[in-house]
């Protein structure tokens, strides 16, 4: 069994076990202070926060914090996370939004989908202009790219891990897959993944 984001430390919490866990890398550390872990953790790449455009289209510049702000204002419609969700993504634009002072317009124009997979699949179906998420998620999805990064200035980075559980029922399948997944042919599926270099 796989634990993975979401309530993963919640039923780590409640006892059940499980051969790979893998989550943010904060989400991981905790598991660890639990003593959860049969080795230290693999941190296996880091996602940043994205504009996703469809595969055949330009993306706007959003090279900058101003035109950053320019090209939300300028759009007819984006999607993004549902803040109520509880994703990574829809809850820190909210606050970046609001830092910025165009919550209320960008507000009126958002197509709010839980899910990265749901946010982008608004715009390789041409309901959005573009979409924000994590990196990871637009990858996902056919019919769409990674368009820009937000700008260094806004950007917020989540690292993630894998690493074996302590009670693994299958350990050795477990450890192998670790070790997989560190070796330079695990390193490339994540970076194909939409991952970079933590």
């Amino acid at each position: 069994m796989l634990f993975r984001s979401g309530g993963i430390n919640k039923r780590a919490g409640q006892g059940e076990v499980a051969d790979i866990f893998a989550s943010s890398t904060d989400s991981i550390d905790d598991i660890a202070g639990r003593r959860l872990l049969a080795a230290a953790p693999l941190i296996v790449g880091a996602s940043r926060i994205a504009l996703g455009v469809r595969a055949n289209e330009a993306a706007p510049d959003i090279s900058s914090v101003e035109k950053f702000k320019a090209a939300m204002l300028a759009a007819k419609s984006l999607s993004r996370g549902d803040p109520a969700g509880g994703g990574t993504a829809g809850n820190i634009l909210v606050a970046l939004f609001e830092k910025l002072g165009i919550l209320e317009a960008v507000a009126a124009k958002s197509i709010l989908r839980v899910g990265g997979y749901k946010v982008m699949t608004e715009v390789a179906e041409g309901r959005a202009d573009f979409g924000l998420t994590q990196s990871t998620e637009i990858v996902a999805v056919a019919g769409v790219k990674i368009g820009a990064l937000l700008p260094e200035d806004l950007q917020v980075v989540t690292r993630y891990s894998i690493a074996q559980g302590s009670k693994a029922p299958n350990a050795a399948n477990a450890a192998r897959f670790v070790a997989h997944v560190g070796a330079a042919e695990g390193r490339a599926a994540f970076s194909r993944a939409g991952f970079s270099p933590a």
